[in-house]
């Protein structure tokens, strides 16, 4: 038991910074005819970062300005480690679940076939 307190510790601490969504860095060609990206995929400008996400149905796009990727990035870091915990609980518990069935339809068959007996 002390694995799962110690997971729910660390997701509550995850909690406080998290980010859902996905990162994405991009490159962009200007437009301007006359600048070298126009000519050279390699002189593209950026890249850019990009946090893009869903909320109420719809898709969200933001520019993160570089001063705030290293805060965005280990935002989007504590979102995956809250999933990764997450899953890992839930997998316990799903397990722990399991093994109560399982009981439960043993002793359910056990109850029934003692009652069979005494029957005969």
């Amino acid at each position: 038991m002390r694995g799962k307190d110690a997971r729910i510790e660390e997701l509550e601490y995850a909690a406080q910074s998290m980010v859902q969504g996905s990162l994405s860095e991009v490159t962009r060609q200007c437009g301007d005819p006359s600048c070298g990206c126009a000519h050279d995929l390699a002189k593209r400008h950026g890249p850019h970062l990009y946090l893009k996400f869903s909320a109420e149905g719809k898709a969200h796009s933001v520019y993160i300005p570089p001063p705030l990727a290293p805060l965005i990035k280990n935002a989007h870091a504590a979102w995956l480690r809250f999933q990764e915990l997450g899953l890992k609980l839930s997998a316990t518990n799903r397990e722990r679940l399991l093994r109560d069935l399982k009981r439960e339809k043993q002793a359910v068959k056990a109850k029934r076939e003692k009652a069979r007996s005494k029957m005969q």
